[in-house]
């Protein structure tokens, strides 16, 4: 099995970005000593860019053609890893100055698509493991729910596994450890079917 994992640059003021650390993680020497349980995993590094970030991704899908996407983005106010359970078809206009106007993110397309990871088995070993958990029903409206729901759609009669996956700022209470065990935990699931 193929999983690929993402994760974006740094933005606003977070000048450290867990999501991107864990994709680079996910390429290092250092990530060959994870037990991905069998899996070929690959990081990437995504721009915080609309649309540009999921061209990134969507890029990468073509050249490694992945059995299942994992895709990470920092919410600095947030505790938790949170898995996001829906994408929405809308988008924010950019508090960093960036020029896009709010609106839909593709016409004509469903309002919100589902994330198609196993969620509640997911969400039941991580917390087993005693790993900050979370479900949110939404992944917001700027850049990460725009790759998100792009993912979604390009992947809407595959059968290819995809979601998005918020994670607060690396501290005390969640580590980058704990960030790779999770990671870790979540392929597992999809390896092993539950």
């Amino acid at each position: 099995m193929r999983i690929l994992i993402s994760g974006f640059t740094e933005f606003g003021d977070n000048k450290v970005n867990p999501s991107r650390l864990l994709a680079e993680q996910v390429n290092a020497c250092s990530g060959h000593e994870v037990d991905w349980f069998g899996a070929d995993v690959r990081g990437v590094v995504l721009p915080v860019e609309f649309e540009a970030g999921f061209q990134r991704l969507r890029d990468e899908i073509g050249l490694f053609r992945p059995d299942a996407v994992l895709s990470f983005g920092l919410a600095a106010s947030r505790q938790t890893i949170d898995l996001e359970r829906f994408a929405l078809n809308w988008r924010e206009s950019s508090s960093m100055g960036s020029s896009v106007a709010a609106g839909e993110l593709l016409p004509g397309c469903p309002l919100a698509l589902p994330s198609t990871l196993p969620i509640e088995g997911i969400l039941d070993r991580a917390k087993g493991a005693s790993l900050p958990m979370g479900i949110s029903h939404s992944a917001g409206t700027y850049v990460c729910n725009d790759v998100f729901y792009r993912m979604q759609q390009h992947f809407l009669r595959s059968r290819v596994r995809s979601g998005f996956i918020h994670v607060p700022p690396v501290s005390a209470d969640c580590t980058l450890d704990q960030l790779v065990q999770f990671t870790s935990l979540a392929i597992g699931v999809l390896v092993r079917g539950r």
